[in-house]
């Protein structure tokens, strides 16, 4: 008779062990969205290295975040590290539900930075089916297009941007048209 009580003990603490914490995923998001905010602060405070502790930290506390791996990939672009980027921005959209415009849009710029422009300008494109009216999107169209000497879709995608509200400085303005001269 003990051994079936003890063997029932056993049995009950195994599926104890299986069995999700209170709360489940939604405590493990909420503890992933803190260590994230946390790396964004330290991001915008110039500490790269622990935004990038951080980032990779709210993957591991929640292996399916999307913002996480988004944030590593926007962290290696900042560092020059292209190739973990795009993976970093791969996993992000591979995860995202609904899907992440702006990994996207760094997908796309990371692709063209690393000499892959077509791949990039079809990541811009997805972007652009998802949010037609994102003014950063415009403004990457714009820098795709006048390395491809294209300046009248450069220019197209700026003048647009910028009827959305898009800051462009008078300088950054003179350094396109040197690169890409307006026709208008």
């Amino acid at each position: 008779m003990q051994s079936k009580s003890l063997f029932a003990m056993i049995v009950l603490f195994g599926l104890l062990l299986l069995a999700p914490p209170p709360g489940g995923a939604e405590d493990v998001s909420f503890y992933a969205e803190q260590e994230l905010e946390k790396g964004w602060q330290a991001f915008n405070q110039g500490d790269l290295a622990a935004a990038v502790r951080s980032f990779r930290q709210a993957a591991v506390i929640n292996p399916q975040y999307a913002p996480a791996y988004y944030a590593q990939g926007h962290a290696d672009l900042a560092q020059n590290r292209l190739g973990a980027a795009i993976a970093n921005f791969r996993k992000a959209i591979d995860l995202a539900d609904p899907p992440m415009v702006e990994a996207y849009i760094n997908l796309g710029f990371a692709l063209t930075l690393s000499g892959r422009d077509q791949e990039g300008l079809q990541m811009y494109n997805q972007a652009l089916a998802l949010d037609p009216m994102n003014k950063d999107l415009q403004l990457n169209l714009s820098n795709y297009y006048c390395s491809q000497l294209n300046a009248e879709k450069a220019w197209e995608h700026i003048r647009f941007a910028r009827k959305m509200g898009a800051e462009i400085s008078e300088e950054q303005l003179e350094e396109m048209r040197s690169l890409c001269p307006d026709e208008e």
